[in-house]
């Protein structure tokens, strides 16, 4: 199968990436230009780039493809053009730094050292380098899965309920205006009418509230002489 990465896709992501530095969208014809391909080859190279790389809007213009454009690109559009590093890339400038180094080293002890730990680094350990390099990558991220790579994002933890601590401290409350207590109720006893004179109690009962029968204590009429 006839590969289209390098010699189509490759350069039309390339230049849509750097063209939206500069534009909120860019054209088909805008991309043609950047990269010397056609129109039709653009178009179809975005159309296979849709959607994991760009989002690739087609107008009604009856299949003339000049005006159809590229609204965003995608992280894993700037990964693949080298915007944004991964840990892969980062691995392997890695070992380049290392063996670029290394020949420019005019000790051949620390020429033979520094060679030793590029092949570690590009070949030997690589797995190994890839895997600290995307421990090093992730904060970048701020611990939150990336969603290109098909990871769920965490729902947000909500925070425990608390008392709310006031900044500023607050005066005590006069006695009147203190909250009654759980469970209890304060009854305000009503004030007496000062133009009314207070009614007498009703024979035989007692004014205390008390269910007393005054008749029996009271003497007897014919002894009371």
């Amino acid at each position: 199968m006839h590969d289209t990465w390098a010699a189509r896709d490759l350069p039309v992501l390339d230049a849509t990436v750097s063209l939206l530095e500069q534009s909120y969208m860019v054209t088909v014809t805008d991309i043609a230009a950047s990269t010397g391909l056609d129109e039709a080859r653009v178009a179809t190279a975005l159309e296979a780039l849709d959607p994991v790389y760009v989002d690739f809007r087609k107008t009604t213009t009856g299949g003339d493809p000049r005006f159809w454009y590229v609204f965003k690109v995608t992280p894993e559009a700037r990964r693949a053009v080298g915007q944004w590093p991964t840990a892969e890339a980062l691995a392997g400038r890695l070992a380049e730094e290392l063996a670029a180094t290394a020949r420019e080293e005019t000790d051949a002890e620390r020429q033979g050292l520094l060679a030793y730990a590029a092949r570690l680094v590009g070949d030997t350990l690589r797995d190994a380098t890839v895997r600290a390099a995307a421990q090093v990558l992730s904060p970048a991220f701020g611990g939150v899965p990336k969603p290109e790579l098909g990871s769920p994002v965490p729902e947000p933890v909500a925070r425990p309920a608390g008392e709310f601590d006031s900044l500023v401290p607050l005066p005590e409350l006069p006695e009147l205006l203190r909250p009654s207590t759980a469970g209890q109720r304060d009854v305000a006893a009503p004030l007496p009418d000062a133009g009314a004179s207070a009614a007498p109690p009703a024979a035989g009962t007692d004014p205390g509230g008390t269910d007393l029968d005054l008749i029996r204590s009271r003497p007897d009429a014919a002894t009371a002489g």
